[in-house]
């Protein structure tokens, strides 16, 4: 069966057959890598062709022809609003979670710019029990999918959803204590050459970020003393090779660069300063 799969994927040119075929049958069929070397029998073949096929005829990412995919363990519901959770931004989540636990008060308030499908701040709210997690995007539909996540979740009472163009939907007087963001951060000559997959189904205003990629870390450094508490913590993703810009505009902003963590690509990947 799985070679039935692989051949429909390599004849449409999919990239990674056969590493997409084991995930459409662990998907659709719920068969694993050791249920296909024993060979075991497929109750559901119809469904798994018709799957790869229609993988294969759209050009869609597998994730969104699933609807869901998987993040720091549980399972997203991800659709072309949203962009795909990716391993690398658990490095992000997981900094944050590390400066959470520096911030001695009963309730620690975040702020996720930038939300998406709510994978940022659902993670952060489920392993840090004592936050209160605020996710803005400007995107309607994109929050209307982070709002199912949260509600899929029952983080209902700890994260709250606004439409915010960066903070242009914050309250006088409000402020948190770790701000953390995924931001577009893709240039316009990379946008260009990007994977036809993403730059076709992937949402662009959550990836295109002017010519040089630097633009919202610019903004959201530049107006994030407003919002940030004394002691508090401001954590990036950043794309390859644009950690060290970062690290400039936080030093040129008077913040004190606390982290450049690598992730397992050898790339900086996440970047975060101290507003002291």
């Amino acid at each position: 069966m799985i070679s039935e799969i692989i051949k429909v994927l390599k004849d449409a040119n999919i990239d990674e057959p056969e590493a997409k075929a084991k995930i459409i049958l662990k998907e659709i069929a719920n068969i694993g890598v050791e249920d296909i070397l024993l060979n075991k029998e497929i109750k559901n073949k119809d469904e798994v062709l018709n799957f790869a096929r229609k993988l294969a005829t759209t050009g869609m990412p597998l994730q969104y022809l699933l609807g869901y995919w998987y993040f720091m363990g549980e399972k997203f519901i991800v659709n072309p609003d949203t962009l795909i959770p990716r391993e690398e931004t658990e490095f992000l989540v997981n900094c944050a979670l590390e400066k959470i636990t520096k911030i001695k008060k009963d309730t620690v308030c975040v702020l996720d710019i930038g939300t998406g499908s709510g994978c940022i701040a659902c993670m952060i709210a489920k392993n840090a029990l004592n936050t209160e997690v605020l996710g803005v995007d400007i995107s309607t539909n994109a929050l209307q999918t982070a709002l199912e996540n949260v509600q899929k979740l029952d983080l209902i009472k700890r994260v709250v959803l606004r439409k915010s163009d960066i903070f242009s939907a914050l309250r006088e007087g409000e402020t948190f204590d770790v701000i953390v963001s995924n931001p577009p951060y893709i240039s316009q000559v990379d946008y260009d050459n990007l994977d036809a997959t993403v730059k076709n189904f992937e949402p662009k205003n959550a990836l295109l970020a002017g010519d040089n990629g630097l633009d919202f870390y610019k903004k959201i450094i530049g107006g994030a003393k407003k919002y940030l508490n004394r002691n508090g913590y401001l954590v990036f993703e950043c794309g390859q090779y644009q950690a060290d810009e970062i690290s400039k505009i936080f030093v040129d902003n008077g913040f004190e660069l606390t982290d450049v963590i690598v992730d397992l690509a050898g790339i900086k990947r996440v970047v975060a300063g101290y507003f002291f």
